[in-house]
């Protein structure tokens, strides 16, 4: 290769590498710009937010909160009709119109409870009770959540129907009386919560994020900076979040409370269960239990075996034809047997006779033989 040659290839490759340097170098230097920028609107992020903790911080709040043993709390109006319960929450907390609450919660007269009641039922007249149960619920006010039914009611398809129904609390007592009073109550539970420590936690929370989003949106208003602004509305945004989910959390924890919970479930039966006072059981009454419980035992197994003599008749049948064909092949086979047999016998006596016969004309000719000797 020619030096010519060489010192030109060494040549490319330095002016290569010194190329590749420098656009590392500039990227690194971008790199690092970038990084400085991001660090800068970091900090003043965080600037920012000091500043907005601070302006929050040194408000003078004044909120009335309630405490588990009945303190007065501040009403608030929430901006919602309970009676649809139905409403959300305003897009901005506080620019609802006023209306008043119209349920009656109020922790300092008692405590806040959550009832619900279990009910497992029988009856003859199932038509009958389920009208008069959603009668009964429809005039204390209450309404039926889920409802379903299973069975037909022909044929011996006895129908079932469970209900999920929420009625006011103070008539859950009113309609249980009812139910017991139409059927025949078989099982029966009640569970009762105790909310009243979460409903004054969380009415307080709303309270106290309010007064936040109030001085959030004032801070709003004497921005000027964008940044700022950004990091106002965002700040302001969470807060609505929090606000709109506590207040859901309240609507809740208010029906459940004023709207107890009964699950009921309606057999079908075509004799409805005795439900005996309990008693104590003398000898007597155990002997003569004893007795019926043998005698029922008794009557139920010739039952029993009555009904599987008369599912069994078709293969009795069949195995009677059987056994009467059975029988008549092996009488046939015996029969042919004995002929034969027979006519062995015979001819066997045949023979014997014929060789008699032939030894004794053999024994006369042995004697006329001898009598000619003589």
């Amino acid at each position: 290769m020619k030096k010519g040659a060489v010192i030109g290839i060494i040549a490319g490759v330095v002016a290569v590498n010194f190329l590749g340097f420098g656009m590392l170098g500039a990227y690194l230097s971008k790199a690092k710009a970038a990084s400085a920028e991001v660090r800068e609107h970091n900090a003043k992020v965080e600037l920012v937010n000091d500043q907005i903790n601070t302006a929050l911080n040194t408000k003078n709040y004044s909120v009335k909160s309630v405490s588990a043993a009945g303190d007065t709390m501040a009403d608030y109006d929430y901006g919602y009709d309970e009676a649809e319960f139905a409403g959300e929450a305003p897009a901005v907390p506080g620019a609802g119109p006023s209306v008043s609450n119209e349920v009656n919660v109020d922790p300092a007269k008692g405590r806040l409870l959550i009832r619900t009641v279990s009910m497992s039922t029988e009856t003859k007249t199932i038509d009958k009770v389920k009208a008069d149960v959603e009668s009964q619920i429809r005039e204390l006010g209450g309404y039926i959540e889920n409802s379903s039914m299973s069975g037909t009611g022909k044929n011996r398809d006895l129908r079932t129907i469970y209900y999920t129904i929420r009625i006011p609390a103070d008539k859950l007592d009113s309609l249980i009386t009812t139910v017991g009073n139409s059927c025949t109550v078989l099982s029966s539970s009640e569970n009762t919560s105790d909310v009243t420590l979460e409903y004054v936690d969380t009415k307080a929370r709303v309270e106290s994020l309010r007064v936040e989003y109030d001085q959030l949106i004032k801070l709003l208003a004497d921005a000027k900076d964008l940044d700022n602004i950004l990091i106002l509305q965002n700040r302001l945004t969470e807060v609505r979040y929090q606000i709109e989910s506590a207040e859901s959390r309240i609507r809740v924890l208010e029906n459940q409370v004023q709207y107890a919970t009964l699950n009921l479930q309606i057999s079908e039966v075509l004799e409805e269960t005795e439900i005996e006072e309990p008693h104590v059981i003398t000898y007597g009454e155990r002997v003569g239990e004893q007795f019926k419980d043998m005698w029922e035992g008794t009557v139920e197994f010739f039952q029993n075996f009555l009904l599987g003599l008369i599912a069994a008749i078709p293969f009795l049948v069949f195995m009677g034809i059987v056994a009467v064909i059975v029988i008549v092949i092996v009488f046939a086979v015996r029969k042919k047997k004995m002929k034969r047999e027979a006519a062995a016998l015979a001819e066997a006596k045949a023979e014997a006779a014929r060789r008699a016969d032939q030894s004794g004309k053999k024994d006369e000719k042995k004697e006329e033989a001898k009598e000619d000797q003589e």
